[in-house]
């Protein structure tokens, strides 16, 4: 990273990132409640497919039809597509270009269809993009200078994250570890306040509670400390194979003759068949996460989980349909984290407790070793979680255990892959 010396942060600059912070603030905390109101009524809808063979026909008919309006925004504006992180990286960059208008429009739409209607997908990424889409929306109205224009996308990128995730600390950390190659006083003074001003506007309109509500308070024993690197090392092998799995998926709807539309409409008919045999599958994975405070299923339920959440987010995500990675991958990673520690507690290793503490602190490496964001990560966790600083350490050991197996094994950073992707296609 390197920090370069440049003018102080302007009055004009100042005023359009706090205005971008607000738009970011309102239309995002909208994106947030909107989901979870549209997963509840396809949960609604699932109870009743469960009930006969033919309200089975029309649930898949129902997921059919939603696929099909998806696949429709995905055709009219091609840039919504995945995550949408990888094209605000080829913009930054001058690789790609589009219409924020458009983006905007298009990703609302088919993401929170996407998104609510249960498929294997997360909401961060998509939050980043329109975040993004809403910076370079305020910088061409207003005619600002191409590298102002740059902080104010980046800026309402990371407030993206910072308010699907409640994490403003993260935001700014994603900005600078992610986005920003070349770190200006300017352009991290700008950032900085479009992301503060859309993580109060967020708070104002939703509260300030962590995306996970975490019950007890986690501690790491020393004790458990050298189980702590063997996790790394699963975790940044898990790490590599989910990288391999969206690559994969990619090239596997590549290779598919199919046109473009059905491929999209695909994974919308597939997820409703697996949900209706299996409601645990639905939604990008929250409540995998919470299991170990709940009813901990078995050794052999959660390696089901983990396997069955991996191929749905492929043929989820490889199709192109809007939607994230992150919370998926966040909640993978606490299935490993949960599946190694119940196998240590089976042999009489450790305690119950280091379950949840292992599969929290899972979450912040599996993020590294995917995304190669070591700060993000861990910083993320602690404020979705709502953590206390005290396990700081532990989270930091395994985290950048889980970074260099990645490195190790030469698996490129998942964003980097995806915009390589796209620009050679």
């Amino acid at each position: 990273m390197i920090v370069m010396h440049e003018g102080r942060l302007n009055y004009r600059l100042g005023l359009l990132s706090v205005v971008t912070g607000v738009i970011v603030g309102i239309v995002l905390s909208g994106f947030r409640l909107a989901i979870p109101a549209i997963m509840h009524v396809v949960e609604g809808v699932l109870v009743w497919g469960q009930t006969s063979i033919w309200h089975s026909i029309g649930f898949v008919l129902m997921f059919a039809v939603i696929g099909c309006i998806v696949a429709w925004t995905a055709k009219q504006e091609p840039m919504i597509g995945g995550s949408g992180i990888p094209q605000i990286a080829g913009k930054l960059s001058g690789k790609l270009n589009f219409s924020w208008a458009s983006v905007l429009f298009y990703k609302l739409l088919g993401g929170l269809l996407a998104i609510g209607s249960g498929l294997t997908l997360g909401r961060e990424g998509p939050s980043v993009q329109i975040g993004a889409s809403i910076g370079q929306g305020v910088a061409e109205v207003t005619k600002t200078p191409a590298k102002s224009g740059k902080y104010l996308i980046v800026g309402a990128a990371g407030a993206g994250l910072a308010t699907a995730f409640n994490a403003p600390v993260s935001g700014i950390i994603f900005c600078l570890e992610e986005l920003l190659k070349k770190v200006t006083r300017r352009g991290f003074l700008s950032a900085t306040l479009t992301i503060i001003t859309a993580s109060l506007v967020s708070i104002a309109l939703i509260g300030d509670d962590a995306a996970i509500t975490i019950p007890q308070a986690l501690r790491v024993e020393m004790a458990t400390y050298p189980y702590l690197l063997i996790l790394g090392v699963l975790l940044g092998l898990s790490g590599v194979l989910f990288n391999k799995v969206i690559l994969w998926s990619k090239a596997i709807y590549s290779k598919w003759t199919a046109p473009t539309f059905w491929k999209m409409v695909f994974p919308f008919v597939l997820t409703a068949l697996v949900l209706l045999m299996d409601v645990r599958l639905i939604g990008s994975g929250e409540e995998l996460i919470l299991l170990p405070f709940l009813d901990n299923p078995g050794l052999l339920t959660l390696l089901y989980l983990f396997l069955a959440k991996l191929v749905l987010l492929g043929v989820a995500f490889g199709s192109g349909i809007p939607g994230g990675i992150f919370f998926p991958l966040l909640s993978l990673g606490a299935l490993v984290g949960n599946l190694y520690t119940s196998s240590l507690y089976e042999l009489g290793l450790v305690d119950a407790y280091t379950i949840t503490v292992f599969t929290v602190i899972a979450m912040a490496a599996h993020f590294a070793a995917i995304v190669r964001a070591p700060l993000t990560g861990i910083f993320l966790i602690l404020e979705m979680t709502g953590g206390s600083i005290q396990y700081l350490l532990p989270i930091a050991i395994v985290t950048y255990i889980a970074y260099f197996v990645a490195e190790v094994c030469q698996s490129k950073p998942v964003y980097e892959s995806l915009l390589g992707l796209m620009v050679n296609d």
